[in-house]
């Protein structure tokens, strides 16, 4: 930069520069000393200024650079002067706080500066390279690099004087649960949100979009910590981007709606009828039931609460394809091999009757499968957490009463044997809940057919009410499929509600001791066995 137009510049800003002096070292002559030192040093040096537009940053560090050196300069100085004298520089204890609080309030602005932002200002002011060197280093041109320092300037300059206001989630993180219905690959669903901050990133960005410097401020991390995190976020499509703000990407059931929908609709009133209606008719076949062999033996309790809870999967099954299906169609796909939803919840799923359901497990050879619903009343009794395709096939296999030494996995056989689920008999892996051929199970499902039919109409009648209530409690972004989750939710909801109704009527019992009270297995036909 030539020296006359430094020059001019330097005039332009002799008030700013005085005044720095003057908030430094006090006396007005020293001050005076100072601005001079300070104007000869940028234009003894403004030739090394490659970048007009950069002068001003360039001034100020200078201006702290010759500031610096001035205080050394007096410090060898040998003074001695009285009480009264106070023409010295001199740092008062009230100085080094607000120095302290200027240098913490930089360093606040420079965590939510976003990454490109961050890394051209700190290549440029704190390793001293040049823009064409960081123009190279960060793969973008010159003309980028100059922005970014201009950008940047701005933006700390207009920080540095606002009062930033953390979030609530800064110190008092919501408790954040993910769900899933559907089918597909979905391990990387639960091994994203194991941690705190992805489950406070989504709800942050639920409601509104935010940038990068609004997601900081409302969750009290740096943009830094944040980049990461929100590149997985959008690897899995779990927020979507536009221009520089984030917005969550799936629906969430919030403590307002919550509260709203246990407010006002009467789901004990809509499933009283119902649940008088099973009591009758699930007395009625007990005593058939009792003499029915389901390889295991089942007192009074534990068949009624088989055969309630083979009439709310039936039930499900049927709500699936003949309400929901057919009102909504398939559900939505997630990834190339998974169709369903993700959704969430706020508030650590208080509001929920469900710890899982796995209602249709298959082996691989697809000659058994087993069912398992942990309503959130027998929790704890049984407590099953799903299974890997190991766990699967052997539970299985003990479905199947197959030898042991023909379990692909003995390790998982010890597993399942010390969690109570399975059981060995002279070398034979034996189910520890009640198993079924398929053709009694379809018999099964035949005769339950007058009382899942009631609990269908509940399940309808309780998710029409939640999918009005749900639309008035989603973004506009993600309205298009909030009544369809609506239902999903709400129909397994429907059997909760009835399931606890029934254990408050003290019909169903929950053991005192660990259970397998809601599990089934069923064996398919097997041509070898020519079985159903």
């Amino acid at each position: 930069m030539e020296q006359t137009k430094a020059y001019e510049k330097l005039q332009e800003c002799l008030k700013d520069i005085f005044a720095f002096s003057i908030s430094r070292v006090y006396d007005k002559q020293d001050a005076e000393d100072l601005t001079n030192d300070i104007i000869i040093a940028v234009l003894s040096s403004i030739n090394r200024l490659e970048n007009d537009s950069a002068f001003y940053g360039y001034m100020w560090k200078i201006a702290e650079n010759t500031f610096k050196q001035y205080i050394r300069n007096k410090n060898k100085l040998n003074v001695v002067f009285d009480e009264k004298f106070c023409g010295v520089y001199w740092e008062t204890p009230e100085q080094k706080c607000i120095d302290n609080e200027e240098v913490a309030i930089l360093r606040r602005e420079l965590t939510l500066l976003s990454r490109q932002y961050r890394e051209a200002t700190i290549k440029y002011y704190i390793e001293n390279k040049n823009c064409s060197l960081i123009s190279k280093e960060m793969n973008i041109s010159e003309e980028m690099v100059k922005y970014y320092l201009f950008k940047t300037r701005k933006i700390l300059k207009e920080g540095v004087n606002m009062e930033r206001k953390y979030g609530e989630k800064s110190y008092n993180p919501s408790k954040f649960g993910i769900d899933f219905w559907g089918n597909g690959s979905n391990s990387y669903i639960w091994e994203t949100f194991e941690r705190k901050l992805p489950g406070n990133i989504v709800l942050a960005a639920y409601e509104k979009p935010l940038t990068i410097e609004e997601l900081s401020l409302e969750l009290g991390v740096s943009a830094v910590y944040l980049e990461d995190e929100l590149e997985i976020l959008l690897k899995y499509n779990f927020i979507t981007k536009s221009g520089n703000k984030y917005q969550t990407n799936f629906l969430i059931f919030k403590s307002d709606f919550e509260e709203e929908f246990k407010e006002k609709v009467p789901t004990l009133e809509i499933c009283k009828s119902a649940t008088e209606e099973i009591k009758a008719f699930t007395e009625k076949l007990l005593p058939k039931y009792k003499i029915k062999d389901f390889e295991i033996e089942l007192d009074d309790n534990a068949l009624r609460w088989f055969i309630v809870n083979i009439a709310m999967i039936n039930a499900l099954g049927d709500f699936e394809e003949n309400i929901l299906q057919t009102k909504f169609g398939a559900c939505p796909r997630l990834n190339a091999s998974t169709y369903g939803f993700v959704y969430g919840h706020d508030n650590d799923y208080r509001y929920g009757y469900f710890a899982g359901i796995y209602g249709r497990c298959d082996n691989s050879q697809n000659t058994a499968y087993y069912s398992a619903v942990n309503y959130n009343v027998i929790k704890s009794c049984q407590w099953w957490r799903g299974s890997s395709k190991a766990r699967t096939d052997t539970l299985c296999d003990a479905i199947l009463k197959r030898n042991i030494a023909d379990c692909t996995s003995q390790e998982v056989v010890a597993q399942l044997v010390k969690e109570g689920m399975v059981s060995v008999k002279d070398g034979i892996l034996c189910a520890n809940f009640p198993t079924l051929t398929s053709r009694e199970n379809h018999y099964i499902r035949e005769e339950l057919k007058p009382i899942t039919d009631i609990i269908v109409g509940c399940m309808e009648k309780i998710c029409n009410s939640a999918a009005l209530l749900f639309k008035n409690h989603t973004p506009k972004e993600l309205k298009e499929h909030c009544e369809q989750l609506a239902y999903v939710r709400y129909q397994v909801d429907a059997m909760g509600i009835i399931i606890e109704k029934l254990v408050e009527d003290q019909f169903l019992i929950v053991p005192e001791k660990k259970t397998n009270l809601c599990m089934f297995g069923v064996k398919r036909y097997s041509e070898n066995s020519n079985e159903y």
